[in-house]
């Protein structure tokens, strides 16, 4: 078996000399051509991390790594891995390239080569990436794969969740492309380099709100046997969260201290619709005809407001519409007789569930107001720029003693996971000023 990591450049060379003698002596001087040209543009470069090596040991790792690890003998593939980087980190022009190399050298390295940017958006890049050869994809791997294996020297955590997060999602879709063992690769990587910079953090200390449990039991499903596993929700007491406040500075402040890779961040939906301006101080909401009528249907809730009052039926026809409301009203109206429950809200959608007013428990706007509020915009994709940006799964939850509402959740997380972690509540339900929650599996 080969080993992940050679640390130095002797070590590195002596593997390219067994890996070329898996080609036929033809494409021995071009090969060697290549990694010349490579240890040339690569100059006085040294990897991030790593004890700051030469930086040609990546691109060789990364060609090895198609002969060692998945038995790719194509001289092409093994030239372009040589030379993935020299267009976007030294400055080579593809011209250059096809003229010492080929034309179809030429076409994986222009493949390889992502624009270089202040935050390039990986995720696009990653998605195209699925639309080239298989040959492409294997080298792109054979790179996302180093690169989880490699040794970041770095105590910036919010930088090393976001490294593992983007590989362990974006990289993962590339590397699924290929199927087995580059799935194996890339997982034993990201596993090492998560116990290699989190393996020593203490556990939060963030105590369960009164009454709350810490740990709870969720189950899953394999071939329908259900299996139990504990999870720990420890919640985050924040500030009283203003308009003013800039979600993903919240969440930096008060979570990422806390946060490992394999967590997920729960977070109240009313957070989120605050910092997106859509709460209103009652004062300011007037209520229509409309507004008053309905209102006198809504049947009463102890564990909300929702819309039995006119001030938040009134945010509800801002919302989604009057004609919407009358026909979801009358939708209800008919199927309630049947016991069929919940049709008002399937009906008009728009996560009107999430509107609410002030209760004797709800924490005022920081200015001391009593508000109402909108459900927040666009959920979903929230909580995908969030994961993207702290590190992290993220799911945004309108919780309450009654249920669990899901209204929107990052890639790949599990919707029905999310309700049932929250089924008991544990962001309280009265001034605990806890909005924010980190999920994650409990090994005791």
């Amino acid at each position: 078996m080969i080993p992940e990591h050679f640390p130095n450049i002797e070590q590195q060379e002596a593997r390219f000399e067994r890996a070329l003698a898996v080609f036929p002596p033809r494409a021995h001087a071009r090969i060697r051509s290549a990694l010349i040209f490579a240890r040339t543009a690569h100059d006085g470069q040294v990897r991030q991390g790593e004890s700051h090596i030469p930086y040609i040991i990546h691109p060789i790792r990364v060609a090895c790594s198609l002969v060692d690890e998945f038995k790719i003998a194509d001289a092409d593939a093994f030239v372009a891995a040589l030379l993935h980087d020299v267009v976007e980190d030294c400055g080579v022009s593809l011209d250059i390239i096809a003229q010492r190399f080929g034309a179809r050298v030429r076409r994986y390295v222009a493949a390889l080569t992502w624009p270089k940017g202040e935050r390039p958006e990986k995720w696009a890049l990653a998605a195209a990436m699925l639309r080239q050869p298989r040959m492409v994809r294997l080298v792109k791997s054979s790179d996302v794969i180093d690169n989880a294996r490699a040794t970041w020297e770095t105590h910036d955590r919010a930088r090393l969740l976001q490294w593992i997060y983007g590989y362990g999602h974006w990289g993962r879709r590339i590397v699924e492309s290929i199927g087995p063992p580059a799935t194996i690769f890339l997982d034993a990587g990201l596993a090492k380099s998560t116990t290699l910079h989190f393996a020593d953090d203490p556990e939060p200390p963030l105590p369960p709100n009164a009454g709350k449990g810490l740990v709870i039991e969720v189950a899953d499903f394999v071939l329908r046997i259900p299996r139990f596993y504990r999870y720990a929700r420890y919640p985050i007491r924040t500030h009283v969260i203003a308009p003013s406040d800039v979600l993903l500075d919240v969440v930096r402040r008060y979570a990422l201290p806390f946060l490992r890779p394999g967590d997920l961040l729960a977070i109240s939906e009313r957070i989120v619709a605050i910092t997106q301006g859509r709460a209103f101080p009652i004062s300011d909401i007037h209520p229509s005809r409309w507004a008053t009528f309905l209102v006198r249907f809504v049947t009463k809730s102890p564990y909300g407001i929702g819309l039995a009052r006119p001030e938040t039926m009134e945010l509800a026809i801002r919302e989604a519409g009057l004609p919407r409301i009358l026909l979801a009203a009358l939708v209800a109206a008919a199927t309630k007789p049947f016991g069929i429950r919940g049709m008002f809200y399937r009906v008009v959608g728009k996560h009107i569930n999430a509107i609410d007013g002030p209760c004797e428990y709800t924490i005022p706007l920081a200015s001391g107001e009593r508000y109402a509020k909108l459900g927040p915009k666009d959920p979903a994709r929230v909580a995908e720029r969030l994961a993207r940006e702290v590190g992290v799964d993220v799911a945004i939850i309108d919780a309450n003693d009654l249920g669990v509402n899901v209204l929107g959740v990052s890639e790949s997380v599990d919707r029905a996971f999310v309700a049932a972690a929250f089924r008991d509540n544990p962001f309280g339900q009265s001034n605990e000023q806890t909005p924010m929650a980190i999920v994650r599996l409990a090994l005791a």
